[in-house]
């Protein structure tokens, strides 16, 4: 449930927000698990032997531990789970304890670029809604250049639409996916203005543009709901 107490701070990954988090993004992120398991077929399919595979903005693990019990045993895909939050990498530790496939965690702030080695894919599910605007493009372009050849990128990303009767109605929907699942109008917008200037959307057309400018060759779709979105990039 949403702390009264903190509705005037903005939002921050810190152990209050770990401890609830998968059940938070259950509440506000529609189909959720399905784009988790979008997510995991495209690495599946992607990853290639002998490789890495990294999770950037990889929160409590979940999504790291489906791909380790996915991925194939025997062809050496290391995985990496990369977010700037210690107790979200706690909780991702606890999560991968038993994991199948190596798996590594990575304490770093995607703002200040960090380095990727021997990748076949990427994926930030989530996650470059919370990178601040003027460093998503270089971050990009850090991902496409530490990837190796034939790599590919897997985006899920809140947007926004460039019509703004549209964006509206995307946004009323989006509020009433989460009264259906018990948030109040209170909670709803406590919860806004906590990320008001911390997650900040962008269009398909602006993600699109952004991603072939880091050097992609091909970009598509392959998940929309409203103002929620899947990227799949191809080096």
């Amino acid at each position: 449930m949403f702390n009264h107490d903190t509705v005037n701070r903005p939002f921050e990954f810190n152990e209050s927000v770990a401890n609830v988090f998968e059940d938070m993004l259950e509440r506000s992120v529609p189909m959720y698990q399905e784009c988790q398991s979008l997510a995991v077929h495209w690495c599946t399919q992607l990853a290639k032997a002998s490789t890495s595979v990294y999770d950037l903005g990889c929160s409590t693990g979940t999504l790291l531990l489906k791909l380790a019990q996915a991925v194939d045993k025997n062809k050496g895909i290391a995985l990496f789970g990369v977010d700037n939050s210690q107790a979200m990498l706690e909780k991702s530790r606890e999560t991968l304890r038993e994991s199948p496939v190596p798996c590594e965690f990575i304490e770093a702030d995607l703002n200040q670029g960090f380095p990727i080695q021997n990748a076949s894919v990427v994926v930030m599910n989530y996650t470059l809604q919370f990178v601040l605007p003027e460093n998503r493009g270089p971050l990009l372009k850090n991902i496409y250049e530490g990837l190796l050849p034939d790599g590919s990128l897997v985006l899920i990303e809140k947007i926004k639409s460039g019509i703004p009767e549209l964006d509206r109605t995307f946004i009323e929907f989006h509020h009433q996916f989460k009264r259906d699942r018990g948030y109040s109008d209170l909670e709803i917008s406590k919860k806004r203005e906590a990320l008001e200037n911390v997650l900040i959307p962008w269009t398909v057309e602006e993600n699109r543009d952004l991603i072939k400018k880091a050097g992609f060759s091909t970009v598509d779709l392959f998940f929309k709901w409203n103002n929620f979105a899947g990227f799949i990039a191809l080096k």
